[in-house]
């Protein structure tokens, strides 16, 4: 008997850990990174915590355990909602209407990879724009070139002819191009302004649109990222093949140096975007972007607010939209205004950037 309690406190005192960490991750958006950056970290984190929660589910299913499985299954009832909403489902797809409906997508292109296009060799982020029928088109990382060897905006514009309207704000301006935040539209772009906030490569701009006689306001963003180098990511990756505490030691000491430091800017970031939607005074408001954090992140809840995710409401599965060395994130969100609705929220398993399109159809109401 004293060996079969031995066995069981174990495990039974690690899902214990597991479930505290899963509930305060769930909930780490309401706490700002200037009180604390553990809760953005453990923000970060949901995912693998709820995958471990998931385990001991089974687990404690196998050994027939029940006062501890009803322990996992009141901390999954507890964080519902954030689970629902960092993998929603959505498998059936309502019927699109006919009518006051637009397709917006979001998507960042990293500099359309820095190829050319031409009509014999399309360059495929620019021939996946032009294919996709979208009304509203988004980007981030819009790289524009000095030289016709490369991609100059007027070379992008005739490339994208379907969309007469467009603006294009430089962010980084570099020897031979220049790289920043663009939107292409099939409707009038009436006005446009850039965010005021203080970042060396990123930004957000706001665009008065009319569609069909009513004002549509979009917000591009691209908030700070990680800045992690193509080391530091290869580190990652090989603590992800590798788990020991050698690869841990030097991811560790990355993960304290930039990760933190960009939570705090991006919750910066974030406070004044959101007092810039609560200016806004437009019959329907649609925020979308980079914003290089997680569903569950203080980012992403201050710019929401009251608008509805996309993803979330129409939506299924986790919705990954970064898509290299193993940082399986959803990053990049469309946000919309209550008075619309969002039908077929989708992330495009498409080639070209580190990030894949993510676009949906909204009713304005």
């Amino acid at each position: 008997m004293r060996k079969f309690r031995i066995t069981r406190l174990f495990p039974a005192t690690l899902n214990i850990i597991g479930m505290f960490l899963l509930v305060m991750a769930a909930y780490s958006d309401s706490v700002s990174p200037d009180i604390s950056v553990i809760f953005a970290y453990l923000g970060l984190l949901f995912p693998f915590l709820l995958v471990f929660n998931l385990l001991f589910l089974l687990y404690w299913i196998l050994a027939r355990e029940w006062m501890y499985l009803f322990g996992v299954v009141c901390s999954l009832l507890i964080c519902w909602k954030p689970i629902s909403g960092y993998v929603p489902f959505h498998p059936w797809k309502e019927t699109i209407p006919k009518e006051n409906v637009i397709k917006i997508l979001t998507y960042n292109v990293m500099a359309f990879n820095y190829q050319p296009h031409t009509e014999e060799k399309p360059n495929p982020i620019i021939r996946y724009i032009r294919d996709s029928g979208a009304d509203i088109v988004c980007m981030q990382e819009y790289m524009s070139s000095t030289s016709d060897k490369y991609l100059t905006h007027q070379s992008i514009t005739r490339a994208l002819k379907v969309y007469p309207y467009n603006y294009y704000l430089p962010l980084i301006d570099y020897r031979n191009y220049s790289v920043g935040l663009a939107v292409y539209s099939k409707f009038p772009i009436v006005k446009s302004w850039k965010v005021r906030y203080d970042s060396a490569f990123n930004g957000s701009t706001v665009h008065e649109i009319l569609v069909k006689g009513k004002k549509l306001t979009i917000v591009n963003n691209h908030l700070e990222s990680f800045k992690l180098t193509m080391e530091d990511r290869s580190k990652y990756a090989d603590f992800i093949r590798n788990i020991n505490s050698d690869t841990f030691d030097e991811l560790r000491e990355t993960v304290q140096r930039k990760l933190g430091a960009a939570f705090l800017i991006r919750s910066e970031q974030a406070d004044i975007i959101s007092d810039e939607i609560r200016k806004l005074k437009s019959d329907y408001v649609v925020v979308c972007g980079d914003f290089n954090d997680t569903p569950i992140s203080y980012a992403h809840r201050t710019i929401q607010g009251s608008l509805v995710d996309a993803f979330v409401a129409s939506g299924c599965g986790p919705g990954i939209t970064y898509n290299q060395n193993y940082f399986w994130f959803r990053i990049d969100h469309i946000l919309h205004s209550s008075n619309m609705k969002s039908y077929h929220t989708t992330v495009d398993k498409t080639a070209g950037s580190d990030h894949y399109p993510i676009w949906c159809y909204l009713e304005m109401n």
